[in-house]
Protein backbone atom coordinates (compact mmCIF):
# COMPACT_ATOMS: atom_id res chain seq x y z
CA UNK A 1 0.00 0.00 0.00
CA UNK A 2 1.41 3.24 -1.18
CA UNK A 3 2.36 5.85 1.82
CA UNK A 4 0.48 9.32 1.90
CA UNK A 5 3.31 11.19 0.15
CA UNK A 6 4.29 8.32 -2.31
CA UNK A 7 1.82 9.24 -5.18
CA UNK A 8 3.00 12.77 -5.29
CA UNK A 9 6.37 11.40 -5.34
CA UNK A 10 5.62 9.21 -8.57
CA UNK A 11 3.61 12.03 -9.50
CA UNK A 12 6.67 14.48 -9.87
CA UNK A 13 8.97 11.40 -10.79
CA UNK A 14 7.05 11.38 -13.71
CA UNK A 15 6.38 14.55 -14.63
CA UNK A 16 9.82 15.20 -14.51
CA UNK A 17 10.81 12.33 -16.85
CA UNK A 18 8.42 13.99 -19.35
CA UNK A 19 9.64 17.25 -18.73
CA UNK A 20 13.17 15.90 -19.68
CA UNK A 21 11.66 14.40 -22.61
CA UNK A 22 10.22 17.14 -23.87
CA UNK A 23 13.19 19.25 -23.43
CA UNK A 24 15.83 17.18 -25.24
CA UNK A 25 13.52 17.31 -28.44
CA UNK A 26 13.48 21.11 -27.95
CA UNK A 27 17.11 21.54 -27.15
CA UNK A 28 18.60 19.12 -30.02
CA UNK A 29 16.60 20.82 -32.08
CA UNK A 30 18.36 24.09 -31.13
CA UNK A 31 21.40 22.15 -31.03
CA UNK A 32 21.35 21.28 -34.92
CA UNK A 33 20.56 24.78 -35.61
CA UNK A 34 23.39 26.43 -33.63
CA UNK A 35 26.95 25.11 -34.58
CA UNK A 36 28.74 22.58 -36.81
CA UNK A 37 30.09 19.44 -34.91
CA UNK A 38 33.88 19.48 -34.95
CA UNK A 39 36.49 16.76 -33.64
CA UNK A 40 36.91 17.54 -30.48
CA UNK A 41 33.02 16.23 -30.12
CA UNK A 42 33.53 13.39 -31.81
CA UNK A 43 36.80 12.21 -30.26
CA UNK A 44 34.31 11.60 -27.21
CA UNK A 45 32.08 9.32 -29.15
CA UNK A 46 35.31 7.46 -30.31
CA UNK A 47 36.19 6.99 -26.79
CA UNK A 48 32.01 5.81 -26.06
CA UNK A 49 32.79 3.34 -28.43
CA UNK A 50 35.99 2.20 -27.00
CA UNK A 51 34.39 1.73 -23.52
CA UNK A 52 31.39 -0.15 -25.33
CA UNK A 53 34.11 -2.29 -27.11
CA UNK A 54 35.37 -3.50 -23.66
CA UNK A 55 38.64 -0.87 -23.18
CA UNK A 56 36.94 0.31 -19.75
CA UNK A 57 40.06 1.76 -18.69
CA UNK A 58 40.53 3.16 -22.47
CA UNK A 59 44.16 2.07 -22.49
CA UNK A 60 46.54 3.12 -25.06
CA UNK A 61 44.49 6.46 -25.25
CA UNK A 62 46.39 9.53 -25.17
CA UNK A 63 44.15 12.30 -23.82
CA UNK A 64 43.80 16.04 -23.07
CA UNK A 65 43.73 17.10 -19.44
CA UNK A 66 39.74 16.60 -20.07
CA UNK A 67 38.99 12.98 -20.43
CA UNK A 68 35.23 13.04 -19.75
CA UNK A 69 36.04 9.35 -18.84
CA UNK A 70 33.49 9.18 -16.53
CA UNK A 71 31.00 11.65 -17.57
CA UNK A 72 30.46 12.49 -20.82
CA UNK A 73 32.04 9.20 -22.13
CA UNK A 74 29.75 7.27 -20.58
CA UNK A 75 26.48 8.98 -22.24
CA UNK A 76 28.36 7.94 -25.57
CA UNK A 77 28.49 4.53 -25.04
CA UNK A 78 25.20 4.29 -23.75
CA UNK A 79 24.01 6.16 -27.00
CA UNK A 80 26.56 4.66 -29.31
CA UNK A 81 24.69 0.90 -27.80
CA UNK A 82 21.45 1.74 -28.99
CA UNK A 83 21.90 3.18 -31.95
CA UNK A 84 25.88 2.47 -32.83
CA UNK A 85 28.37 5.40 -34.08
CA UNK A 86 26.55 8.11 -35.45
CA UNK A 87 27.24 12.00 -36.37
CA UNK A 88 23.63 11.98 -34.69
CA UNK A 89 24.97 11.65 -31.25
CA UNK A 90 27.02 14.69 -31.68
CA UNK A 91 24.00 16.93 -31.29
CA UNK A 92 21.85 13.97 -29.32
CA UNK A 93 24.35 13.19 -26.18
CA UNK A 94 24.84 17.07 -25.61
CA UNK A 95 20.91 17.84 -25.97
CA UNK A 96 20.27 14.63 -23.91
CA UNK A 97 22.72 16.14 -20.48
CA UNK A 98 21.50 19.44 -21.18
CA UNK A 99 18.25 18.25 -20.79
CA UNK A 100 18.51 16.59 -17.83
CA UNK A 101 20.44 19.30 -16.06
CA UNK A 102 18.01 21.62 -16.80
CA UNK A 103 15.27 19.10 -14.95
CA UNK A 104 17.58 18.58 -11.98
CA UNK A 105 17.63 22.82 -11.85
CA UNK A 106 14.41 22.90 -11.91
CA UNK A 107 14.16 20.26 -8.82
CA UNK A 108 16.29 22.71 -7.02
CA UNK A 109 14.48 25.79 -8.04
CA UNK A 110 11.10 24.61 -6.62
CA UNK A 111 12.42 22.55 -3.44
CA UNK A 112 10.42 24.04 -0.54
CA UNK A 113 7.65 26.29 -3.20
CA UNK A 114 4.35 25.50 -3.70
CA UNK A 115 1.57 26.71 -6.15
CA UNK A 116 2.50 30.23 -7.99
CA UNK A 117 5.70 29.82 -6.50
CA UNK A 118 7.19 26.63 -7.85
CA UNK A 119 5.78 27.90 -11.32
CA UNK A 120 7.50 30.81 -10.92
CA UNK A 121 11.27 29.43 -9.62
CA UNK A 122 10.97 26.45 -12.21
CA UNK A 123 9.59 28.55 -14.89
CA UNK A 124 12.71 30.76 -14.86
CA UNK A 125 14.90 28.31 -15.09
CA UNK A 126 13.36 26.73 -18.50
CA UNK A 127 13.35 30.69 -19.80
CA UNK A 128 16.80 31.01 -19.83
CA UNK A 129 18.23 27.83 -20.10
CA UNK A 130 15.98 25.76 -22.07
CA UNK A 131 15.25 28.69 -24.31
CA UNK A 132 18.60 29.61 -25.12
CA UNK A 133 20.05 32.35 -26.94
CA UNK A 134 21.78 31.42 -30.07
CA UNK A 135 25.17 32.44 -27.97
CA UNK A 136 24.76 29.63 -25.29
CA UNK A 137 23.22 27.16 -27.70
CA UNK A 138 26.78 26.92 -29.31
CA UNK A 139 28.03 25.83 -25.56
CA UNK A 140 25.47 24.73 -23.51
CA UNK A 141 24.31 22.08 -26.79
CA UNK A 142 28.32 20.93 -27.58
CA UNK A 143 30.22 18.10 -25.97
CA UNK A 144 31.94 17.99 -24.35
CA UNK A 145 32.27 21.53 -23.03
CA UNK A 146 31.51 20.87 -19.16
CA UNK A 147 27.66 20.80 -18.84
CA UNK A 148 28.36 17.06 -18.15
CA UNK A 149 30.73 17.99 -15.47
CA UNK A 150 28.33 20.39 -13.73
CA UNK A 151 25.57 17.67 -13.85
CA UNK A 152 27.65 16.02 -11.61
CA UNK A 153 28.31 19.28 -9.96
CA UNK A 154 24.15 19.28 -9.44
CA UNK A 155 23.70 16.05 -7.94
CA UNK A 156 26.57 16.58 -5.19
CA UNK A 157 25.14 19.41 -4.41
CA UNK A 158 21.92 17.69 -3.77
CA UNK A 159 23.33 15.06 -1.93
CA UNK A 160 24.72 17.63 0.30
CA UNK A 161 21.93 19.96 0.89
CA UNK A 162 20.87 18.71 4.34
CA UNK A 163 24.50 18.88 5.63
CA UNK A 164 24.25 15.42 7.20
CA UNK A 165 26.20 12.17 6.81
CA UNK A 166 24.45 9.20 4.87
CA UNK A 167 23.57 8.21 1.44
CA UNK A 168 24.01 12.09 0.47
CA UNK A 169 26.92 12.11 1.51
CA UNK A 170 28.26 8.77 -0.13
CA UNK A 171 26.48 9.98 -3.44
CA UNK A 172 28.35 13.29 -3.51
CA UNK A 173 31.35 11.99 -2.80
CA UNK A 174 31.30 9.51 -5.52
CA UNK A 175 30.13 12.25 -7.84
CA UNK A 176 33.02 14.34 -6.67
CA UNK A 177 35.34 11.78 -6.95
CA UNK A 178 34.71 10.51 -10.70
CA UNK A 179 34.84 14.53 -12.12
CA UNK A 180 38.09 14.76 -10.92
CA UNK A 181 39.34 11.71 -12.65
CA UNK A 182 37.69 12.60 -15.69
CA UNK A 183 37.10 16.57 -15.58
CA UNK A 184 39.48 18.77 -13.10
CA UNK A 185 37.25 21.58 -13.50
CA UNK A 186 34.67 19.81 -10.90
CA UNK A 187 37.63 21.14 -8.30
CA UNK A 188 35.91 24.67 -8.98
CA UNK A 189 32.47 23.64 -9.85
CA UNK A 190 31.68 21.59 -7.35
CA UNK A 191 34.41 19.93 -4.63
CA UNK A 192 35.63 24.16 -3.53
CA UNK A 193 32.75 25.31 -3.24
CA UNK A 194 31.25 22.76 -1.37
CA UNK A 195 34.35 23.16 0.82
CA UNK A 196 33.16 26.54 1.09
CA UNK A 197 29.52 25.98 1.70
CA UNK A 198 30.59 24.27 4.95
CA UNK A 199 32.67 26.66 6.28
CA UNK A 200 29.84 29.40 5.36
CA UNK A 201 27.76 26.53 7.03
CA UNK A 202 29.63 26.61 10.32
CA UNK A 203 29.62 30.42 10.12
CA UNK A 204 25.98 31.22 9.51
CA UNK A 205 25.06 28.71 12.59
CA UNK A 206 28.47 29.48 15.10
CA UNK A 207 28.63 25.86 15.23
CA UNK A 208 31.45 24.38 13.64
CA UNK A 209 29.86 20.35 13.23
CA UNK A 210 27.21 22.02 10.92
CA UNK A 211 29.98 22.70 7.96
CA UNK A 212 31.95 18.78 9.04
CA UNK A 213 29.50 17.05 6.09
CA UNK A 214 30.53 19.81 3.28
CA UNK A 215 34.19 20.11 4.01
CA UNK A 216 35.08 16.50 4.66
CA UNK A 217 32.90 15.35 1.19
CA UNK A 218 35.69 18.09 -0.78
CA UNK A 219 38.30 16.00 1.31
CA UNK A 220 37.29 12.63 0.86
CA UNK A 221 36.39 12.83 -2.41
CA UNK A 222 39.82 14.44 -3.54
CA UNK A 223 41.86 11.27 -1.67
CA UNK A 224 39.57 8.99 -3.11
CA UNK A 225 40.17 10.46 -6.63
CA UNK A 226 43.63 10.86 -6.22
CA UNK A 227 43.85 7.06 -5.01
CA UNK A 228 41.89 6.39 -8.27
CA UNK A 229 44.59 8.45 -10.28
CA UNK A 230 47.42 5.95 -8.84
CA UNK A 231 45.71 2.86 -9.51
CA UNK A 232 44.55 3.91 -12.96
CA UNK A 233 48.11 4.55 -14.14
CA UNK A 234 48.98 1.16 -12.47
CA UNK A 235 46.60 -0.72 -14.26
CA UNK A 236 47.72 1.43 -17.91
CA UNK A 237 44.53 3.25 -18.21
CA UNK A 238 44.42 6.46 -20.34
CA UNK A 239 47.17 9.43 -20.32
CA UNK A 240 46.34 12.68 -19.89
CA UNK A 241 48.08 15.53 -21.45
CA UNK A 242 49.79 18.49 -19.04
CA UNK A 243 47.41 20.75 -17.34
CA UNK A 244 46.49 24.25 -18.82
CA UNK A 245 48.67 27.45 -19.05
CA UNK A 246 47.60 30.29 -16.65
CA UNK A 247 46.63 33.80 -17.74
CA UNK A 248 49.56 36.29 -17.24
CA UNK A 249 48.27 38.86 -14.48
CA UNK A 250 47.61 41.48 -17.16
CA UNK A 251 45.41 39.32 -18.94
CA UNK A 252 43.56 38.10 -15.97
CA UNK A 253 42.72 41.81 -15.11
CA UNK A 254 41.65 42.17 -19.42
CA UNK A 255 39.48 38.86 -18.56
CA UNK A 256 37.14 40.13 -15.89
CA UNK A 257 35.84 42.76 -18.32
CA UNK A 258 35.99 40.52 -21.31
CA UNK A 259 34.31 37.41 -19.16
CA UNK A 260 31.56 40.30 -18.22
CA UNK A 261 31.29 40.89 -22.50
CA UNK A 262 31.10 37.22 -22.66
CA UNK A 263 28.28 36.26 -20.03
CA UNK A 264 26.04 38.80 -21.51
CA UNK A 265 26.55 37.56 -24.74
CA UNK A 266 25.34 33.86 -23.39
CA UNK A 267 22.88 35.63 -21.67
CA UNK A 268 20.93 36.51 -25.24
CA UNK A 269 22.13 40.49 -25.86
CA UNK A 270 25.10 41.71 -28.42
CA UNK A 271 26.20 40.03 -31.62
CA UNK A 272 30.06 41.32 -32.39
CA UNK A 273 30.84 37.37 -32.21
CA UNK A 274 28.29 35.03 -31.94
CA UNK A 275 25.21 36.78 -34.31
CA UNK A 276 21.76 37.05 -33.71
CA UNK A 277 20.88 33.84 -35.50
CA UNK A 278 17.18 34.61 -37.23
CA UNK A 279 16.04 36.40 -33.84
CA UNK A 280 14.92 40.34 -34.49
CA UNK A 281 17.47 42.50 -32.59
CA UNK A 282 14.34 43.73 -30.45
CA UNK A 283 13.79 40.12 -29.38
CA UNK A 284 17.48 39.93 -28.06
CA UNK A 285 17.02 42.83 -25.63
CA UNK A 286 14.37 41.38 -23.81
CA UNK A 287 17.39 39.47 -22.54
CA UNK A 288 17.96 42.09 -20.57
CA UNK A 289 15.49 40.75 -17.76
CA UNK A 290 17.78 37.56 -17.68
CA UNK A 291 20.59 39.26 -16.91
CA UNK A 292 19.17 41.53 -14.59
CA UNK A 293 17.58 38.77 -12.91
CA UNK A 294 20.70 36.54 -12.48
CA UNK A 295 22.59 39.76 -11.37
CA UNK A 296 20.23 40.39 -8.32
CA UNK A 297 20.46 36.94 -7.47
CA UNK A 298 24.03 36.76 -7.41
CA UNK A 299 24.87 40.09 -5.65
CA UNK A 300 22.01 39.03 -3.53
CA UNK A 301 23.22 35.90 -2.41
CA UNK A 302 26.63 37.03 -1.83
CA UNK A 303 26.06 39.40 0.59
CA UNK A 304 23.48 37.02 2.33
CA UNK A 305 26.65 35.24 2.82
CA UNK A 306 28.87 37.84 3.84
CA UNK A 307 26.11 39.03 6.28
CA UNK A 308 25.15 35.68 7.50
CA UNK A 309 28.36 34.92 8.17
CA UNK A 310 29.53 38.23 9.86
CA UNK A 311 25.88 37.80 12.16
CA UNK A 312 25.27 34.21 12.70
CA UNK A 313 22.51 34.80 10.70
CA UNK A 314 20.93 31.95 8.07
CA UNK A 315 18.49 34.24 5.91
CA UNK A 316 18.18 38.10 5.48
CA UNK A 317 14.86 38.52 3.28
CA UNK A 318 12.04 36.08 3.15
CA UNK A 319 11.22 32.48 4.79
CA UNK A 320 14.25 29.99 4.34
CA UNK A 321 15.28 26.74 5.84
CA UNK A 322 19.33 26.25 6.65
CA UNK A 323 18.57 23.60 4.04
CA UNK A 324 17.43 25.69 1.53
CA UNK A 325 20.59 28.67 2.56
CA UNK A 326 23.33 25.56 2.35
CA UNK A 327 21.95 24.84 -1.58
CA UNK A 328 21.95 28.88 -1.96
CA UNK A 329 25.55 28.78 -1.29
CA UNK A 330 26.50 25.92 -2.90
CA UNK A 331 25.24 27.29 -5.92
CA UNK A 332 26.94 30.71 -5.34
CA UNK A 333 29.93 29.41 -4.54
CA UNK A 334 30.14 27.39 -7.91
CA UNK A 335 29.19 30.81 -9.96
CA UNK A 336 31.90 32.50 -8.69
CA UNK A 337 33.76 29.33 -9.26
CA UNK A 338 33.08 29.39 -12.91
CA UNK A 339 33.95 32.68 -13.36
CA UNK A 340 37.38 32.68 -11.93
CA UNK A 341 37.83 29.57 -14.12
CA UNK A 342 37.49 31.96 -16.94
CA UNK A 343 39.78 34.78 -15.70
CA UNK A 344 42.79 32.05 -15.28
CA UNK A 345 42.64 29.66 -18.36
CA UNK A 346 41.25 32.78 -21.17
CA UNK A 347 44.67 33.30 -22.13
CA UNK A 348 43.82 35.38 -25.10
CA UNK A 349 40.87 37.17 -26.04
CA UNK A 350 39.10 34.26 -28.47
CA UNK A 351 35.04 33.74 -27.65
CA UNK A 352 35.44 30.36 -27.60
CA UNK A 353 36.98 30.58 -23.79
CA UNK A 354 33.60 31.54 -23.29
CA UNK A 355 33.08 27.27 -22.69
CA UNK A 356 34.26 27.66 -18.91
CA UNK A 357 31.29 30.23 -18.06
CA UNK A 358 28.82 27.98 -19.35
CA UNK A 359 29.12 26.10 -15.81
CA UNK A 360 28.28 29.16 -14.24
CA UNK A 361 25.26 30.51 -16.02
CA UNK A 362 23.66 27.08 -15.25
CA UNK A 363 24.51 27.49 -11.46
CA UNK A 364 23.52 31.16 -11.78
CA UNK A 365 20.16 30.88 -13.49
CA UNK A 366 19.14 27.84 -10.74
CA UNK A 367 19.89 30.45 -8.20
CA UNK A 368 17.83 32.83 -10.02
CA UNK A 369 15.01 30.21 -10.26
CA UNK A 370 15.19 29.96 -6.57
CA UNK A 371 15.80 33.58 -5.67
CA UNK A 372 12.47 34.44 -8.06
CA UNK A 373 10.33 31.36 -6.35
CA UNK A 374 11.45 32.85 -2.49
CA UNK A 375 10.13 36.31 -3.90
CA UNK A 376 6.95 35.24 -5.24
CA UNK A 377 5.89 32.99 -2.03
CA UNK A 378 5.89 36.71 -0.01
CA UNK A 379 3.86 38.24 -2.59
CA UNK A 380 0.26 38.55 -1.13
CA UNK A 381 -1.49 41.32 -3.47
CA UNK A 382 -3.14 39.30 -6.19
CA UNK A 383 -2.82 41.85 -8.29
CA UNK A 384 0.51 42.64 -7.96
CA UNK A 385 1.21 38.79 -8.40
CA UNK A 386 -1.30 38.50 -11.38
CA UNK A 387 1.09 41.18 -12.94
CA UNK A 388 4.43 39.65 -12.41
CA UNK A 389 2.94 36.79 -13.71
CA UNK A 390 2.19 38.42 -16.82
CA UNK A 391 5.26 39.95 -17.20
CA UNK A 392 7.14 36.85 -16.26
CA UNK A 393 4.88 34.91 -19.27
CA UNK A 394 5.74 37.81 -21.85
CA UNK A 395 9.17 37.49 -21.49
CA UNK A 396 9.32 33.74 -21.61
CA UNK A 397 7.39 33.98 -24.85
CA UNK A 398 9.79 36.31 -26.21
CA UNK A 399 12.48 34.19 -25.50
CA UNK A 400 10.41 31.52 -27.15
CA UNK A 401 10.19 33.32 -30.08
CA UNK A 402 14.03 34.39 -30.32
CA UNK A 403 14.51 30.27 -30.06
CA UNK A 404 11.91 29.63 -32.61
CA UNK A 405 13.72 31.95 -35.10
CA UNK A 406 16.93 30.46 -34.61
CA UNK A 407 15.21 26.95 -35.17
CA UNK A 408 13.51 28.49 -38.28
CA UNK A 409 17.19 28.84 -39.95
CA UNK A 410 18.75 26.46 -42.47
CA UNK A 411 20.78 24.23 -40.19
CA UNK A 412 24.38 24.52 -40.98
CA UNK A 413 26.16 21.40 -42.94
CA UNK A 414 29.56 20.16 -42.42
CA UNK A 415 32.05 19.53 -45.09
CA UNK A 416 33.23 16.69 -43.69
CA UNK A 417 30.01 15.07 -44.45
CA UNK A 418 30.47 15.94 -48.34
CA UNK A 419 34.28 14.87 -47.93
CA UNK A 420 32.92 11.28 -45.78
CA UNK A 421 30.65 10.80 -49.84
CA UNK A 422 33.80 11.39 -51.59
CA UNK A 423 36.23 9.25 -50.18
CA UNK A 424 33.86 6.42 -50.03
CA UNK A 425 32.86 6.47 -54.01
CA UNK A 426 36.91 6.73 -54.32
CA UNK A 427 37.33 3.84 -52.24
CA UNK A 428 39.30 5.57 -49.83
CA UNK A 429 38.29 4.33 -46.21
CA UNK A 430 41.51 4.54 -44.13
CA UNK A 431 44.03 7.20 -43.92
CA UNK A 432 45.40 10.33 -41.89
CA UNK A 433 44.73 14.07 -41.43
CA UNK A 434 45.02 17.13 -39.43
CA UNK A 435 43.48 16.88 -36.54
CA UNK A 436 40.08 18.96 -37.65
CA UNK A 437 39.89 16.78 -40.88
CA UNK A 438 39.90 13.39 -38.68
CA UNK A 439 37.59 12.31 -36.13
CA UNK A 440 34.97 14.04 -37.08
CA UNK A 441 35.36 12.45 -40.77
CA UNK A 442 35.42 8.85 -38.91
CA UNK A 443 31.99 9.74 -36.96
CA UNK A 444 30.41 11.30 -39.67
CA UNK A 445 30.44 8.00 -41.80
CA UNK A 446 29.81 6.35 -38.87
CA UNK A 447 33.23 4.38 -39.16
CA UNK A 448 33.19 3.10 -42.16
CA UNK A 449 36.21 5.95 -43.07
CA UNK A 450 38.46 5.77 -40.58
CA UNK A 451 40.72 9.08 -40.66
CA UNK A 452 43.13 9.10 -37.82
CA UNK A 453 44.85 12.45 -36.43
CA UNK A 454 48.59 13.41 -37.39
CA UNK A 455 50.74 16.35 -36.52
CA UNK A 456 54.22 18.06 -36.96
CA UNK A 457 55.54 18.30 -33.57
CA UNK A 458 58.96 19.81 -35.25
CA UNK A 459 61.24 20.37 -38.36
CA UNK A 460 58.76 18.91 -41.56
CA UNK A 461 58.12 14.89 -40.33
CA UNK A 462 54.33 14.04 -39.93
CA UNK A 463 54.43 12.52 -36.45
CA UNK A 464 50.85 10.65 -34.43
CA UNK A 465 49.48 12.99 -32.80
CA UNK A 466 49.43 12.36 -29.34
CA UNK A 467 46.23 13.88 -27.75
CA UNK A 468 42.64 12.81 -28.49
CA UNK A 469 43.94 9.86 -30.04
CA UNK A 470 44.38 6.07 -29.45
CA UNK A 471 47.85 4.59 -29.83
CA UNK A 472 46.75 1.15 -32.08
CA UNK A 473 44.80 3.41 -34.64
CA UNK A 474 48.55 3.75 -35.95
CA UNK A 475 49.77 0.37 -35.39
CA UNK A 476 50.00 -2.18 -38.78
CA UNK A 477 49.46 1.02 -40.96
CA UNK A 478 46.95 4.02 -41.25
CA UNK A 479 45.46 3.28 -44.67
CA UNK A 480 46.93 5.44 -47.83
CA UNK A 481 45.54 9.10 -48.04
CA UNK A 482 45.96 12.04 -46.19
CA UNK A 483 43.95 15.29 -45.84
CA UNK A 484 43.98 18.63 -44.48
CA UNK A 485 42.15 22.08 -45.10
CA UNK A 486 44.36 24.35 -47.02
CA UNK A 487 42.43 27.25 -46.30
CA UNK A 488 42.73 26.99 -42.21
CA UNK A 489 45.81 24.98 -41.69
CA UNK A 490 46.31 23.20 -38.58
CA UNK A 491 49.32 21.50 -36.81
CA UNK A 492 52.02 21.63 -40.11
CA UNK A 493 50.16 19.57 -42.18
CA UNK A 494 50.75 20.53 -45.60
CA UNK A 495 51.58 18.79 -48.54
CA UNK A 496 55.06 19.50 -48.74
CA UNK A 497 55.63 17.87 -44.97
CA UNK A 498 53.61 15.12 -46.27
CA UNK A 499 55.73 14.73 -49.37
CA UNK A 500 58.98 15.07 -46.62
CA UNK A 501 57.72 12.25 -44.94
CA UNK A 502 56.06 9.66 -47.63
CA UNK A 503 57.27 10.74 -50.61
CA UNK A 504 55.47 11.97 -53.94
CA UNK A 505 51.64 11.11 -53.53
CA UNK A 506 49.97 9.18 -56.58
CA UNK A 507 47.33 11.68 -57.05
CA UNK A 508 45.70 14.45 -55.04
CA UNK A 509 42.20 15.49 -55.20
CA UNK A 510 40.60 19.62 -54.18
CA UNK A 511 37.09 18.95 -52.95
CA UNK A 512 34.96 20.55 -50.38
CA UNK A 513 37.78 22.92 -49.57
CA UNK A 514 40.28 19.69 -48.07
CA UNK A 515 43.05 18.59 -49.57
CA UNK A 516 43.42 14.72 -50.42
CA UNK A 517 46.38 13.34 -51.09
CA UNK A 518 46.39 9.31 -51.93
CA UNK A 519 50.01 7.06 -52.38
CA UNK A 520 49.92 3.87 -53.59
CA UNK A 521 51.08 2.65 -50.45
CA UNK A 522 50.24 2.00 -46.54
CA UNK A 523 51.53 4.53 -44.72
CA UNK A 524 53.62 4.63 -41.58
CA UNK A 525 53.44 7.11 -38.92
CA UNK A 526 56.11 7.27 -36.57
CA UNK A 527 55.01 7.75 -33.10
CA UNK A 528 55.92 11.70 -31.65
CA UNK A 529 58.85 11.57 -29.78
CA UNK A 530 56.81 13.61 -27.27
CA UNK A 531 54.49 11.12 -26.23
CA UNK A 532 54.33 10.15 -22.58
Amino acid sequence: MLRPAAPRRLALTLGGVALAVGLYFLLEAASVHAFVPNSDGATVVLEGKALLGGNLLLRHWNISLDSFWLVDVLWYAVAAAFVGVKAALLHAVPAAIAAVAIVVGVAMAVEERRGAAAVAAGGTVIAILALPSQALAQFLLRGPLHVGTALWALVAFLGLRRGRFGWGWVVAVVFFAAGMLSDLLILAFGVVPAALAGVTASLRTRDWRRGVPLVSAAVVSGVLAEAGRVTLRALGAFKIASANPISSPHQMLLDVRHGLHEAVQMLGVGSSYYGLGGEPTALSYVHLVAIALVAVAVVGSLLAVVWGSLRGRLTVVGPSSEQAFRLDDLLLFATLASGAVFVMLATVPDPQYARYLTSGIIFGTILTGRMVGRVASVVSSRLLGGALAAAGLAVAGCFAAGLAFDIAQPAPVTSASDLVGFLESHHLLQGVGAYWSSSIVTVESGGKVEVRPVVVPFGHEIRQYDRNSSGTWYRGGTGDFLVYEPGAPWGGVDQQNAVDTFGPPARSYNVYGYEVLVWNKQLVVPANPGSR
